[in-house]
């Protein structure tokens, strides 16, 4: 987030080639990368040793962060935020509540991923693991983060695809609400994504192996 207003919103992932091979999917990762392209981000894929690394990028403008309408934000997510006029600046408290299963949008995807035992979701998700890295421009004034960094402004909380998530912020800055609900809504879609990607490529997997193999004649 940029004091003036606008937002960048980075997504960093790596992911080992053992963990994709298991998976059967070695081209995940570009695969990914072509979709958020699609979605106006800059992305690459590189080799990093024994793990793949994917790097993306946007960038928002402030007058694309202003007048957020939180009524109309997709079920499973909850946003609710208070403000603390004061003489110089206003104390903000938001605090959002995530739900990414539920939040998915209805159609194919979520389907197939709804037809998934529980139980099989928590298997095929166990070893994956989300972080939301929010960076202000200020230091925020209480969070409940799990990792506090560069003094106080860069805050990040490790995400659940399976359970409901609580993010609850607090600073002292006026028009930062708009930014950081995009940057939120921001990561929750990529997190979407990226589940759908992982659950859809480990179920189709052993189907694939399960197919006969024609000998030669």
């Amino acid at each position: 987030m940029n004091m003036d207003g606008s937002s960048d919103l980075d997504l960093n992932l790596r992911v080992t080639d053992s963990a994709l091979g298991k998976i059967g999917q070695d081209n995940l990762l570009p695969l990914l990368a072509d979709t958020l392209r699609r979605n106006n981000f800059e992305a690459e894929v590189t080799d990093q040793g024994d793990q793949t690394q994917l790097t993306a990028a946007t960038h928002y403008e402030k007058s694309n962060t202003t007048g957020f309408n939180t009524s109309k934000l997709p079920q499973g997510i909850k946003v609710d935020q208070s403000t603390t006029p004061g003489f110089f600046t206003s104390k903000l408290h938001i605090t959002a509540e995530a739900d990414v299963m539920e939040s998915m949008p209805d159609g194919e995807i979520k389907n197939q991923i709804n037809k998934v035992p529980g139980f099989l979701k928590s298997l095929l998700l166990k070893d994956v693991n989300f972080d939301f890295k929010l960076t202000l421009p200020i230091k925020a004034a209480d969070s409940n983060a799990d990792q506090v960094e560069d003094g106080g402004k860069t805050l990040i909380w490790h995400v659940s695809p399976l359970q409901m998530n609580k993010l609850d912020l607090t600073v002292q800055v006026p028009n930062i609400r708009n930014i950081i609900l995009i940057a939120v809504l921001g990561f929750l879609l990529i997190l979407t994504l990226i589940i759908w990607f992982l659950v859809r490529r480990r179920r189709t997997r052993p189907r694939e192996n399960a197919r006969p193999h024609r000998g030669k004649r």
